[in-house]
């Protein structure tokens, strides 16, 4: 990585930019396929047959502008809730967790303890390991922190979504409470492999693909999507607060409409770095207009924003309604269409 592109990550943290906006671009240089598993077990469990296909990943990927290579250790959304004794299972694109509720009552729930010697646990370890040790300290790729979650979706996993739901009203004391054991079991977590990668290549990052020489977390809550601003100010917003004020920086994944009603809590976290917007199946592409007037709220909170998957084509008119600071995008398309959305992201400089 240039040290032109470190200082565009480093003005993206402190709510500047340099230059122009990050620009995460990435295209295919051959065939997309690569080794097939043999079955399910042998594509998440196989650390063997899991590194062969990051490798061939690597090989195959062209990075631009800002993007740089990097191997996402995945074993699905929250895969911290199986380390605390829930169940999950394999499939095609993701992992399933919450199939047999752990806490099937508050009066007998079990406190919120890391089982290191349970399947999940060594599979991530293991991985993470190999992971870092085939990139060779970032000189071939980054390797990229695991999909812990949030507390609320890792409880919700653990209790049920719809037990979780009926609790708030109905055990509303006994949620905080067990909220606030499992924060610190979280951040143990996230300490120790935040730490590990930066120890042994210099940074951090995650499924986000966002670079920094500090820790940093993509924070999330999807469970807010079904319930009010005033329930998510009550239970969720001082359990993001506890965070934000422990990392050193943060982004908030705001996944769809459901969770837009929670953006003005969001926006009063003074250590929340940025959010990332997920538009959802069906609706809108990031560059519609339709978000411009969510964009502009966040950035005049003196937010960050984080667009994931930005279309080609709505590119230069979702520029000339955006600010470049702190501005995160990525696209991805082949070499020439990299070379046009380089020169024409040259043309909106820093405002």
């Amino acid at each position: 990585m240039t040290s032109e592109t470190k200082q565009r990550y480093h003005a993206f943290w402190v709510d500047d930019a340099y230059e122009r906006c990050c620009l995460h671009l990435t295209g295919w240089s051959g065939a997309r396929d690569g080794p097939r598993p043999e079955n399910l077990r042998q594509k998440w469990e196989d650390p063997d047959y899991r590194i062969l296909k990051s490798l061939w990943d690597i090989e195959n990927r062209v990075c631009y502008a800002d993007a740089f290579p990097s191997v996402f250790a995945n074993y699905g959304p929250g895969c911290l809730s199986a380390m605390l004794g829930g169940g999950f299972s394999w499939g095609e694109s993701t992992v399933w967790f919450n199939h047999e509720p752990v806490i099937t009552d508050w009066a007998s729930a079990p406190a919120p303890v890391l089982d290191r010697e349970c399947l999940m646990y060594r599979m991530v370890d293991t991985l993470t390991d190999r992971l870092l040790m085939a990139g060779e300290g970032g000189r071939k790729f980054y390797t990229s922190l695991t999909d812990i979650c949030g507390t609320y979706d890792i409880l919700a996993s653990l209790r049920g979504t719809q037990n979780l739901l009926i609790d708030l009203y109905e055990h509303p004391g006994e949620v905080k409470a067990y909220i606030e054991e499992l924060r610190p079991v979280w951040m143990a977590y996230f300490n120790q492999y935040a730490n590990r990668l930066i120890a042994r290549q210099g940074c951090v990052t995650n499924w986000m693909a966002i670079w920094s020489d500090v820790s940093w977390y993509p924070l999330q809550c999807d469970f807010s999507a079904m319930i009010s601003p005033e329930m998510f100010a009550e239970f969720i917003l001082p359990d993001l607060r506890w965070f934000t004020e422990r990392m050193p920086r943060s982004v908030y994944h705001l996944d769809g409409p459901g969770e837009l009603p929670h953006v003005k809590h969001l926006l009063t976290l003074p250590r929340l770095n940025a959010i990332q917007w997920t538009a959802g199946d069906g609706n809108e592409s990031l560059g519609h207009p339709r978000w411009f007037g969510l964009y502009e709220e966040i950035q005049a909170a003196g937010k960050g924003l984080v667009l994931l998957g930005v279309p080609f084509e709505e590119l230069e008119n979702l520029l000339r309604h955006v600010s470049t600071k702190s501005l995160f995008i990525s696209c991805g398309g082949d070499e020439k269409t990299a070379e046009e959305i380089m020169r024409m992201s040259d043309g909106f400089g820093v405002k």
